[in-house]
């Protein structure tokens, strides 16, 4: 495992690392929460293989509520600092190994305590759903379970937090299960990344 603090999230360094290497993100469009094969695993394939050839990715531009996310993140961490007495550390990303194909840029982490730390700053009618589902969103269980996969560590703390309210904190624990079909599958799109872009370079 690898933690980098050369750069930080959103500079250039970190969008050329995060072009060439699968996220926690993506790793939903590889599998399921069921453990299956996604059905946007192929498209997923051409997509990283074209922005690895190319070096170049499509501009996305920033929404409103990505923009509010965004605007409320620090605000959530110091919430959940304080409510839980957790220092949360900061980096660019964590890479599985020394290949760099496969990372998270986790939102926090405490090394020593091996944990996590994901927050998301919805809408008020998300923030209502999660509070009211009381458990971590279907959306986000892939992401969660990737972070853990790759890590190693114990447990990851998902908060949804909307400013003004009571924040919704859960512990969740790993499926071990689902990160042992995880940490396969990410080694086989892997694989067949790289086997589909020297097919294509000659």
């Amino acid at each position: 495992m690898i933690i980098e603090t050369g750069f930080e999230q959103g500079s250039d360094e970190w969008l050329s690392s995060r072009m060439k290497s699968v996220g926690s993100t993506g790793v939903s469009n590889i599998i399921t929460t069921k453990g299956i094969r996604s059905k946007s695993r192929d498209d997923y394939l051409i997509s990283k293989a074209s922005k690895i050839i190319t070096g170049r990715e499509k501009t996305l531009y920033p929404t409103y509520d990505l923009k509010w996310g965004h605007e409320f993140e620090p605000e959530s961490r110091d919430i959940f600092e304080f409510t839980t007495g957790i220092k949360l550390d900061q980096c660019a990303m964590i890479f599985f190994d020394e290949n760099r194909n496969w990372h998270i840029s986790p939102d926090g982490f405490n090394l020593k305590k091996e944990i996590g730390w994901e927050t998301k700053c919805p809408q008020l009618k998300e923030f209502m759903a999660t509070v009211s589902g009381d458990k971590l969103p279907t959306k986000h269980i892939i992401q969660v379970q990737s972070s853990l996969a790759l890590t190693g560590w114990k447990k990851w703390y998902f908060q949804s937090y909307f400013p003004g309210l009571k924040p919704f904190i859960i512990e969740v624990e790993r499926d071990e299960k689902l990160i042992s079909i995880i940490k396969a599958e990410v080694r086989i799109f892997n694989r067949d990344l790289n086997k589909l872009i020297e097919e294509l370079k000659h």
